[in-house]
């Protein structure tokens, strides 16, 4: 063949492609998709069960708590007449079983449908191109909207199941179903916003970390604007905010279907928006650069603790804000809550028993500390399986090949995993105690009762975390999927042990249950030591199987 030949033949193809590349961009979606199902297995179903398990027991609950019509009625009387109540769940429009289940889950479910959605969304997206793994499967056949395609519609389906489980689940527990349906929407429909949005913010930044983290301060914003909403009264600014629209719909009450279009055109801008992005800056690229580091490492990088703390302090951080605003608005409405939890014998029965015996007050902010110390091991779990995802990137190994040994590297982990979530449950209990003490005039007396309520958590959590490095140690490829499970086991032990009156036996097996009941119970450092010693124990365990297994990918 003649050089001319081959010219002309070679321009062809390379048109060829590039017309067929043009046509067939979402070419490999449905392959795409299989891909995420099975990395998503695990964490897939476990996020749709606890969003209609939410529900669930929360429909269950309310069932046995005020089984009446009339009691019902007091109930909603009575969160309606606590603006402080009402700011942070909504007012009762419906005193209906499924309007009551409505009104206490639907803005919840939705807030973590969308944390969901964000995380789901960045994964398989802004994550697979900082890795490179998208650089390689974008060299095959691959469209190059097919992983932003696949990423969407993996969101999408979990979304639906979400919608479509909490609508059939409800009608068993006396709930009816066109309600149950509205509300699943509602749920889903939300989280479908923030399955867009995140697919924007993973084009925006350059990092997964930063565009989980632009996605997340928006959901903030949102939740804070639909608290502030209901608290004053602004009927216009609900309508400026997705979560505003979970209860504009108004499950059992007026069932406003039309509402349901305002997230799902959202989306769908969205989406449209982030393909016209992804398709007009480079791989690996963000339109937000990173900015660029020092030309010389500090002092603090030259070790693993240093290196630990730079690494895990943006989530310290952020975790520690929010507790802290949660911490002041459990605390401000502590005095107010004594109003809601009398309206049921079995309520008061069930803050009690979570709470401890003194009085109803000292009770619930036990309880709320007890719940922090729950949050608290989900930031402990996440920090030390930081150190696996450092091992299978391959970031590991560099530092390892030097001086640095194995143990010092995972202690650092660690070590940021302990501190901070001791640093987290001070936030609670300062924020907390501040808010409680400032509404009952008696900050001195009261901050050191709520702070030390707080920290009283830390030896479960460590435990928790504990938990989480044995595995790393010994057991690397199930560390994430068993440590998560137990957090999930320990934090239904401790929200529905009481309501479902199981055995002591039973809810002994989550190290919550051994911490006191302060403020106002009887304390004791006899369980708060043995707690400390079997984390020790643990992490003495998880340390020494890590020194002498083999570094793993994967």
């Amino acid at each position: 063949m003649s050089a001319s030949a081959m010219g002309v033949s070679s321009a062809s193809e390379s048109s060829d492609q590039k017309i067929s590349g043009q046509t067939h961009s979402f070419t490999g979606t449905r392959v795409l998709i299989r891909l995420a199902s099975r990395r998503d297995r695990i964490m897939l179903p476990v996020w749709v069960y606890v969003l209609i398990a939410a529900s669930a027991s929360t429909a269950y609950s309310f069932k046995g708590l005020y089984p009446t019509e009339s009691s019902r009625e007091q109930f909603a009387a009575t969160i309606n007449a606590t603006p402080s109540t009402i700011a942070i769940y909504g007012a009762v429009h419906a005193t209906s079983l499924g309007g009551i289940t409505a009104w206490r889950i639907a803005v919840l479910a939705a807030t973590l449908a969308g944390i969901m959605s964000v995380l789901m969304v960045v994964r398989h997206t802004r994550a697979e191109e900082q890795t490179g793994r998208q650089e390689l499967v974008g060299a095959t056949s691959v469209g190059h909207r097919a992983p932003l395609a696949a990423a969407l519609g993996i969101a999408l389906v979990a979304n639906l199941g979400v919608a479509l489980g909490t609508a059939v689940v409800l009608p068993f527990l006396g709930c009816g179903f066109v309600g149950g349906l509205a509300l699943g929407l509602a749920i889903g429909t939300c989280g479908i916003f923030f399955t867009g949005l995140a697919a924007v913010t993973a084009q925006i930044a350059e990092t997964s970390r930063a565009a989980n983290g632009l996605a997340s301060a928006a959901l903030g914003v949102f939740y804070l604007a639909r608290a502030a909403a209901d608290a004053s009264g602004y009927g216009w600014l609900m309508w400026c905010t997705p979560l505003g629209w979970v209860e504009r719909v108004d499950a059992y009450g007026a069932d406003r279907w039309w509402v349901l279009a305002l997230p799902l055109a959202c989306a769908l801008a969205f989406a449209t928006v982030a393909t016209r992005l992804a398709a007009t800056r480079d791989l690996g690229a963000g339109l937000l650069a990173s900015r660029p580091g020092a030309a010389r490492a500090g002092r603090d990088l030259r070790g693993a603790y240093g290196l630990s703390w730079r690494l895990h302090r943006g989530a310290v951080l952020g975790w520690s804000i929010g507790f802290l605003l949660g911490g002041a608005v459990t605390g401000y409405i502590a005095k107010d809550i004594v109003g809601v939890i009398t309206s049921s014998a079995q309520m008061e029965r069930i803050i009690t028993e979570m709470g401890g015996q003194s009085g109803l007050v000292d009770a619930y902010l036990a309880a709320i500390m007890g719940i922090a110390g729950l949050i608290a091991a989900i930031y402990a779990v996440q920090a030390v399986l930081r150190a696996r995802s450092e091992e299978t990137a391959g970031r590991a190994e560099p530092l390892l090949a030097g001086a640095l040994g194995r143990v010092r590297w995972a202690s650092g982990h660690l070590a940021a995993a302990l501190i901070g979530s001791a640093i987290l449950l001070t936030a609670t209990g300062l924020g907390a105690g501040l808010a409680h003490g400032l509404r009952m005039h008696d900050v001195s007396g009261q901050l050191p009762r709520v702070l030390g309520a707080a920290l009283a958590q830390w030896p479960a959590v460590a435990v928790v975390a504990a938990i989480a490095a044995a595995l790393f140690g010994a057991a690397p490829r199930y560390a994430a999927g068993v440590a998560w499970g137990a957090v999930a086991v320990f934090l239904l032990l401790g929200q529905l042990g009481p309501v479902l009156k199981l055995g002591q036996a039973v809810m002994d097996v989550s190290p919550f249950s051994h911490v006191p009941k302060v403020p106002g119970g009887v304390f004791s450092w006899t369980p708060l030591g043995w707690l400390t010693l079997l984390g020790a124990a643990l992490l003495v365990l998880g340390l020494a199987a890590f020194r002498r297994r083999d570094l793993q990918s994967e």
